[in-house]
Protein backbone atom coordinates (compact mmCIF):
# COMPACT_ATOMS: atom_id res chain seq x y z
CA UNK A 1 0.00 0.00 0.00
CA UNK A 2 1.14 3.54 -1.42
CA UNK A 3 2.63 5.49 1.73
CA UNK A 4 0.40 8.46 1.10
CA UNK A 5 -2.51 6.15 1.84
CA UNK A 6 -0.82 5.71 5.66
CA UNK A 7 -0.23 9.32 5.80
CA UNK A 8 -3.93 9.75 5.55
CA UNK A 9 -4.49 6.86 7.49
CA UNK A 10 -2.24 8.37 10.05
CA UNK A 11 -3.35 11.53 9.62
CA UNK A 12 -7.16 10.59 10.95
CA UNK A 13 -5.62 8.56 14.12
CA UNK A 14 -3.86 11.51 15.09
CA UNK A 15 -6.53 13.62 14.58
CA UNK A 16 -8.59 11.60 16.98
CA UNK A 17 -6.02 11.07 19.65
CA UNK A 18 -5.47 14.65 19.25
CA UNK A 19 -8.68 15.59 20.42
CA UNK A 20 -8.81 13.38 23.26
CA UNK A 21 -5.74 14.37 24.33
CA UNK A 22 -7.74 17.66 24.61
CA UNK A 23 -6.59 19.52 21.62
CA UNK A 24 -9.53 21.40 20.23
CA UNK A 25 -10.90 20.72 17.03
CA UNK A 26 -9.56 23.96 15.30
CA UNK A 27 -6.47 23.64 16.44
CA UNK A 28 -5.81 20.05 15.60
CA UNK A 29 -7.26 20.71 12.24
CA UNK A 30 -4.73 23.73 11.67
CA UNK A 31 -1.91 21.51 12.90
CA UNK A 32 -2.99 18.47 10.13
CA UNK A 33 -4.03 21.19 7.47
CA UNK A 34 -7.33 19.90 7.17
CA UNK A 35 -11.04 21.46 7.72
CA UNK A 36 -12.63 21.23 11.12
CA UNK A 37 -15.25 19.25 9.88
CA UNK A 38 -12.60 16.87 9.00
CA UNK A 39 -11.62 16.66 12.16
CA UNK A 40 -15.01 15.81 13.80
CA UNK A 41 -15.49 12.82 11.35
CA UNK A 42 -12.41 11.32 12.14
CA UNK A 43 -12.75 11.90 16.19
CA UNK A 44 -16.77 10.29 15.34
CA UNK A 45 -15.16 7.27 13.72
CA UNK A 46 -17.40 8.66 10.59
CA UNK A 47 -14.29 8.57 8.52
CA UNK A 48 -11.40 6.02 8.06
CA UNK A 49 -11.79 3.17 6.16
CA UNK A 50 -10.07 -0.80 7.53
CA UNK A 51 -6.82 0.90 7.45
CA UNK A 52 -7.35 3.34 10.39
CA UNK A 53 -8.95 0.30 11.64
CA UNK A 54 -5.80 -2.30 11.23
CA UNK A 55 -3.85 0.99 13.17
CA UNK A 56 -5.99 0.97 16.08
CA UNK A 57 -6.32 -2.32 16.15
CA UNK A 58 -2.04 -2.95 16.43
CA UNK A 59 -1.10 -1.52 20.23
CA UNK A 60 2.48 -1.57 19.28
CA UNK A 61 1.74 0.63 16.84
CA UNK A 62 -1.21 3.00 18.98
CA UNK A 63 1.71 2.81 21.58
CA UNK A 64 3.91 5.22 19.36
CA UNK A 65 0.84 7.29 17.84
CA UNK A 66 0.31 8.55 21.36
CA UNK A 67 3.48 8.74 22.60
CA UNK A 68 3.34 11.25 19.08
CA UNK A 69 0.35 13.24 20.35
CA UNK A 70 1.93 13.52 23.73
CA UNK A 71 5.08 14.83 22.37
CA UNK A 72 2.77 17.60 20.73
CA UNK A 73 0.58 18.49 23.71
CA UNK A 74 3.98 18.90 26.01
CA UNK A 75 6.26 20.47 23.22
CA UNK A 76 3.62 22.40 21.30
CA UNK A 77 4.22 23.15 17.74
CA UNK A 78 3.10 25.92 15.65
CA UNK A 79 3.48 25.13 12.07
CA UNK A 80 1.25 22.38 10.08
CA UNK A 81 2.41 18.59 11.09
CA UNK A 82 4.32 16.86 8.52
CA UNK A 83 3.51 13.05 9.63
CA UNK A 84 5.43 11.15 6.73
CA UNK A 85 8.26 9.83 8.92
CA UNK A 86 5.55 8.23 11.51
CA UNK A 87 3.48 6.60 8.75
CA UNK A 88 6.65 5.30 7.38
CA UNK A 89 7.18 3.78 10.78
CA UNK A 90 3.82 2.39 10.54
CA UNK A 91 3.42 1.31 7.59
CA UNK A 92 6.92 -0.45 7.89
CA UNK A 93 5.65 -2.04 11.76
CA UNK A 94 2.50 -3.27 9.57
CA UNK A 95 3.74 -4.94 6.38
CA UNK A 96 7.23 -5.66 7.97
CA UNK A 97 7.54 -9.71 6.88
CA UNK A 98 8.53 -10.57 10.58
CA UNK A 99 8.01 -9.09 13.83
CA UNK A 100 11.51 -8.47 14.36
CA UNK A 101 11.82 -6.01 11.63
CA UNK A 102 8.59 -4.22 12.72
CA UNK A 103 9.59 -3.69 16.13
CA UNK A 104 12.82 -2.30 15.15
CA UNK A 105 11.48 0.26 13.08
CA UNK A 106 8.88 1.46 16.02
CA UNK A 107 11.66 1.53 18.53
CA UNK A 108 13.56 3.91 16.17
CA UNK A 109 10.28 5.92 16.07
CA UNK A 110 9.92 5.83 19.63
CA UNK A 111 13.78 6.56 20.15
CA UNK A 112 13.42 9.75 17.80
CA UNK A 113 10.42 11.26 20.03
CA UNK A 114 12.55 10.65 23.07
CA UNK A 115 15.97 12.30 21.45
CA UNK A 116 13.00 15.83 20.57
CA UNK A 117 11.87 15.49 23.49
CA UNK A 118 14.93 15.94 25.58
CA UNK A 119 16.21 18.65 23.11
CA UNK A 120 13.51 20.61 23.76
CA UNK A 121 13.80 20.31 27.99
CA UNK A 122 17.61 20.68 27.63
CA UNK A 123 17.50 23.60 25.93
CA UNK A 124 14.42 25.08 28.11
CA UNK A 125 16.83 24.58 31.21
CA UNK A 126 19.52 26.54 29.05
CA UNK A 127 17.68 29.23 28.74
CA UNK A 128 16.51 28.90 32.82
CA UNK A 129 20.51 28.84 33.75
CA UNK A 130 22.62 32.12 34.78
CA UNK A 131 25.70 30.08 34.91
CA UNK A 132 27.41 30.22 31.55
CA UNK A 133 28.94 26.80 31.97
CA UNK A 134 25.89 24.77 33.07
CA UNK A 135 24.06 26.77 30.18
CA UNK A 136 26.77 25.25 27.56
CA UNK A 137 26.15 21.51 29.54
CA UNK A 138 22.53 21.79 28.42
CA UNK A 139 22.91 23.66 24.93
CA UNK A 140 25.73 20.56 24.28
CA UNK A 141 22.60 17.72 25.78
CA UNK A 142 20.37 19.73 23.22
CA UNK A 143 22.45 19.35 20.59
CA UNK A 144 23.47 15.98 20.88
CA UNK A 145 19.74 15.13 21.43
CA UNK A 146 18.53 16.68 18.03
CA UNK A 147 21.87 14.68 16.16
CA UNK A 148 20.82 11.41 17.67
CA UNK A 149 16.95 12.31 16.22
CA UNK A 150 18.43 13.41 12.83
CA UNK A 151 20.94 10.15 12.86
CA UNK A 152 17.71 7.56 13.95
CA UNK A 153 16.01 9.38 10.97
CA UNK A 154 18.54 8.71 8.71
CA UNK A 155 18.49 5.34 9.79
CA UNK A 156 14.97 4.63 9.51
CA UNK A 157 14.88 6.16 6.11
CA UNK A 158 17.46 3.28 4.82
CA UNK A 159 15.96 0.28 6.54
CA UNK A 160 12.36 1.14 4.89
CA UNK A 161 13.96 1.71 1.19
CA UNK A 162 13.90 5.17 1.22
CA UNK A 163 17.42 6.03 0.71
CA UNK A 164 20.33 3.99 -0.31
CA UNK A 165 24.14 3.45 1.01
CA UNK A 166 26.40 3.50 -1.69
CA UNK A 167 29.91 2.38 -1.25
CA UNK A 168 32.00 5.30 0.71
CA UNK A 169 33.53 7.46 -2.00
CA UNK A 170 36.62 7.88 0.50
CA UNK A 171 40.06 6.51 -0.09
CA UNK A 172 41.73 4.66 2.70
CA UNK A 173 44.43 6.74 2.82
CA UNK A 174 42.20 9.80 3.60
CA UNK A 175 40.20 7.95 6.32
CA UNK A 176 43.45 7.20 8.35
CA UNK A 177 44.63 10.26 7.86
CA UNK A 178 41.16 11.50 9.43
CA UNK A 179 41.73 9.09 12.51
CA UNK A 180 45.29 9.98 13.13
CA UNK A 181 43.90 13.24 13.77
CA UNK A 182 41.24 12.17 15.86
CA UNK A 183 43.24 10.38 17.69
CA UNK A 184 45.56 13.47 18.09
CA UNK A 185 42.67 15.74 18.87
CA UNK A 186 42.35 13.16 21.83
CA UNK A 187 45.75 13.50 23.42
CA UNK A 188 46.12 16.58 23.57
CA UNK A 189 42.70 17.23 25.81
CA UNK A 190 44.97 15.22 28.52
CA UNK A 191 46.24 18.10 30.36
CA UNK A 192 43.14 20.29 30.20
CA UNK A 193 41.78 16.93 32.07
CA UNK A 194 43.72 17.83 35.29
CA UNK A 195 41.23 21.17 35.89
CA UNK A 196 39.73 21.14 39.41
CA UNK A 197 36.52 22.82 38.60
CA UNK A 198 33.62 19.74 37.65
CA UNK A 199 31.63 21.86 35.44
CA UNK A 200 34.63 22.97 33.19
CA UNK A 201 35.89 19.12 34.01
CA UNK A 202 32.30 17.77 32.56
CA UNK A 203 32.82 19.82 29.57
CA UNK A 204 36.45 19.11 28.74
CA UNK A 205 35.37 15.12 29.03
CA UNK A 206 32.10 15.25 26.91
CA UNK A 207 34.83 16.84 24.34
CA UNK A 208 37.09 13.66 25.22
CA UNK A 209 34.01 11.70 24.70
CA UNK A 210 33.81 13.25 21.09
CA UNK A 211 36.86 13.00 19.85
CA UNK A 212 36.97 9.27 20.80
CA UNK A 213 33.71 8.66 19.41
CA UNK A 214 34.97 10.54 15.90
CA UNK A 215 37.92 8.18 16.12
CA UNK A 216 35.55 4.79 16.70
CA UNK A 217 33.76 6.21 13.70
CA UNK A 218 35.83 6.47 11.34
CA UNK A 219 37.68 3.34 12.27
CA UNK A 220 34.05 1.74 11.64
CA UNK A 221 34.45 3.53 7.91
CA UNK A 222 37.88 1.98 7.16
CA UNK A 223 36.63 -1.11 7.70
CA UNK A 224 34.03 -0.61 4.83
CA UNK A 225 36.21 -1.13 2.65
CA UNK A 226 37.14 2.05 0.92
CA UNK A 227 38.26 2.60 -2.02
CA UNK A 228 41.95 2.27 -2.59
CA UNK A 229 44.16 5.62 -4.03
CA UNK A 230 44.62 5.63 -7.89
CA UNK A 231 48.19 5.33 -8.15
CA UNK A 232 49.84 8.61 -9.26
Amino acid sequence: MSLDKYISAVRAVVAKEMVRRGFSVNETARLLGVTAAAVSLYASGKRGGELVAKIEADDRVMSIIKSYVDALAEGGKSAVLDLTDLAQAVRNALEAPSRAEADVSLLIMERIKLEQETANRSMALAYRSANPLARALFMQIAMDSLRHAEILTTILDYLSGRIKADEIALTEEELRAVSEEEKGMRESLAALSRVEDPLVRALIKSIEFDELKHYELVRALMAVKPKRARPS
